[in-house]
This record gives C-alpha cells, sequence and structure tokens, in this order.
C-alpha cells in the first residue's frame, strides 16, 4: 500500500479493512506518516515495524511500535558500554562538545552513561574550545577523544589539531566520531593516524558467504547491486517471516526472547510500554585507511 508520502492518505489506508484485520505491518516508513498511521489504525495487539526511521522511539510513544534501527541514544550507551570495557586507569576520556545540535543529542546522552556505570572508575573531562585541548591530554595513558562534528570543515580542521598534538607531543590518541561518519568522506590519513572508531548499526561485510549469495541472487533478479535498502527489507522480511512462521499470531510474546544475525545488522530487543519495542545492536568500526572495519 502506498502512502504516497502523504499523512491524509495514510490515515485512510489505516482504516482499511486488509490493515485491520493484519497481524504484521512493515512500515509506514517516514517519522510523520508513522504517528499518522498509528493515531489512526488502532491495531490492538498487532505489531507496526519502523524498517528504516533512526528516530527516537519516545518521539512517537506507540506502544506496539518496533523500531529497527537503533536510534543515536542507543549509539551513545553502546559506545559507552565499549569504552568502559577498554579504558585503565591512567586512561583519559575526553569529550569535544562544540554545543550544536547533533553533538547534544549524542553527547549528552553518552556523558549520562559514561557517569553512571564509569563512576569512579574513569577519567572524563569536557572541553567546548580546541584550544584547551593541550593542557587536558593526559601522559600517562591514552586519551579517548570523542566528538559529534558533521561538518566537514570542522572535522578537517580538528583532524589537523589532533594529528599535530599527536605528533608534536607524543600523545596516545584515539579518536572517536559521530556514527554519520561512516557515509562521510574526512582526511583518510589522519583518520588512520588516529585509530579512529564509530558506533553503527548497520554493516555489509562482503567477505560474508551470506552476503555474496544475496548480492548474486538480487543482481540476477534486478540487474542491479542491492543497495542499504535492499539490505534493509531482506533482514526485515526474513525475521518478521519467521517469526510469523514460528509462532503464528502470538509472535509479538516472543519477540524479546527471539535474536537474529542478518546481513547488515543484528536484531536484539529491549521493551518499554510507552514507545514499543527498540533494536539495541551496536557495532564498533575502524577506520583502516580506506574503509571502516568490525573490531573484532
Amino acid at each position: 500500500m502506498d502512502t504516497r508520502d502523504n499523512v491524509a492518505q495514510t490515515s485512510t489506508l489505516a482504516r482499511n479493512s486488509d490493515v485491520q484485520s493484519a497481524d504484521l505491518i512493515v512500515g509506514p516508513i517516514f517519522p510523520k506518516e508513522i504517528s499518522a498511521f498509528a493515531s489512526a489504525a488502532n491495531l490492538g495487539y498487532s505489531l507496526q515495524v519502523s524498517p528504516l526511521a533512526a528516530s527516537a522511539p519516545s518521539v512517537f510513544n506507540i506502544g506496539n511500535l518496533v523500531s529497527l534501527v537503533a536510534p543515536i541514544d542507543q549509539h551513545a550507551e553502546g559506545l559507552a558500554d565499549y569504552l568502559t570495557s577498554k579504558v585503565r586507569s591512567r586512561d583519559r576520556i575526553i569529550i569535544y562538545n562544540s554545543e550544536d545540535s547533533e553533538s547534544v543529542k549524542f553527547l549528552v546522552p553518552l556523558t549520562k552513561r559514561l557517569n553512571e556505570i564509569g563512576k569512579g572508575k574513569i577519567d572524563l573531562v569536557e572541553i567546548n574550545n580546541l584550544e584547551d585541548l593541550d593542557s587536558r591530554m593526559t601522559s600517562d595513558g591514552k586519551n579517548y577523544f570523542i566528538t559529534a562534528l558533521l561538518n566537514k570543515f570542522a572535522v578537517d580542521g580538528m583532524l589537523v589539531k589532533l594529528t599535530d598534538v599527536r605528533n608534536n607531543f607524543g600523545y596516545d590518541i584515539q579518536l572517536i566520531g559521530h556514527p554519520n561518519w561512516a557515509k562521510s568522506s574526512f582526511q583518510s590519513t589522519n583518520l588512520r593516524d588516529l585509530n579512529t572508531i564509530i558506533t553503527t548499526s548497520y554493516h555489509v561485510d562482503p567477505s560474508n558467504s551470506k552476503v555474496r549469495s544475496f548480492q548474486q541472487q538480487y543482481n540476477r533478479e534486478f540487474k542491479i547491486d542491492p543497495s542499504e535498502f535492499a539490505y534493509k527489507g531482506y533482514d526485515t522480511g526474513y525475521f518478521f517471516g519467521s517469526l510469523l512462521t514460528k509462532y503464528g499470531p502470538d509472535y509479538a510474546k516472543s519477540l524479546l526472547d527471539e535474536s537474529y544475525k542478518g546481513l547488515q545488522t543484528s536484531y536484539t530487543f529491549n521493551y518499554n510500554p510507552k514507545w514499543g519495542y527498540v533494536n539495541t545492536f551496536i557495532q564498533i568500526l575502524q577506520f583502516d585507511g580506506y574503509q571502516y572495519q568490525p573490531i573484532k
């Protein structure tokens, strides 16, 4: 069913008899339509799957919504958990908060989580100006420098500053960037030299036999290579199709007990009565000079 990217059309479709009798709804895709659909559909116990939107589930407050793409605060929590497992007593975490909107969305929940689980265990400082960088680094251990900058010119300038500090003073620095860096192009040499890592909920490994098989079949069928949406569509269909086959209409009761390792992500869910089921899977990638690869 085509919503035509129109809220009124979405509301009309939500009242369709096929929708009302469905055990599973995948979509709508866009955030404004997700809310409009849920308000009009009144699905009861059936689930509404959001396959692509990375919006915070709390924005919608739909109890039967399934958010497959981990929201930014989930990235922050995943990164905090990873860092807490890696940081030693002599290391320092430096958060560079430029206070733009994207930085706030990522760094505020990250700082909160680090303070909760790392209290008394980690050395955490925050700076708002790169001029303070030299004085806030530690020479005793590793410096984990975290930023959520997205502007290319700002990021490239920061990379130069970090590399200069590293080369001139011998600081051990690991840079941690925003998840959207996976789709951005910055100075590759500096990214590599700073051992840059990011979080992601989407990664396709071309060496994986299942990925190669999917690529070949998709290319034969459609005469083009699969896009990000194709991989996400396949994982969504396979996972929920498997649940329906295994459990029938009562599949939702087992969603929290099931996990899935797909072509581009994994599914492991938490549940909140206010905003539904949220995929919590986060992966850590490191830049190797050419691309981001999973840390083993």
